[in-house]
C-alpha cells in the first residue's frame, strides 16, 4: 500500500509500506519527527490504509501579547497593527488601563473586524 506523509517530518513522501502498518512504522521510514513536531493529536499504533495522507503538524509557540504593558515594536507584531495604532494603543492606556480584551475597540482604527484577527494574540 502507498501513503504519504508530510509536515514536521526529515523526509515527507509517498512511502509503500505492508499492509496494516502503522504511524509509526511510517514515521521512521521517513527518517524520524523533526524538533518542532506535534504530536499530541497523532496515534502512533494507527494502522494505516493505501492512499492514506498523514500530516505531522507543528508545535505552535504563541506568545500573548499583552495590551497593557508590550513596547511599541511588539504592538506591531500583531497582524494589521502598524505604527499609528501601535501608538494610540500606547496613548490609550497611559490613561485607562485595559480591564478587557474587547476594550481596545476603543482605541481609533480597532473595530470589530481587527478585534476578531488579533483576540487570540492579546491578553491583559
Amino acid at each position: 500500500m502507498r501513503v504519504e506523509i508530510k509536515g514536521a517530518i526529515q523526509n515527507p513522501g509517498v512511502y509503500t509500506l505492508k499492509r496494516n502498518s502503522s504511524i509509526s512504522s511510517l514515521i521512521q521510514m521517513s527518517g524520524g519527527l523533526l524538533e518542532n513536531s506535534d504530536t499530541s493529536r497523532i496515534s502512533f499504533n494507527y494502522i494505516l490504509q493505501d492512499k492514506d495522507v498523514v500530516v505531522i503538524p507543528e508545535k505552535q509557540d504563541v506568545k500573548l501579547i499583552s495590551i497593557n504593558s508590550a513596547t511599541l515594536e511588539e504592538l506591531q507584531t500583531l497582524p494589521g497593527i502598524g505604527p499609528a495604532i501601535a501608538q494610540r494603543i500606547m496613548e490609550y492606556r497611559k490613561s485607562n488601563t485595559f480591564q478587557s480584551l474587547e476594550q481596545i475597540q476603543n482605541v481609533k482604527g480597532i473595530g470589530p473586524a481587527m478585534f476578531n484577527k488579533i483576540k487570540d494574540k492579546i491578553c491583559l
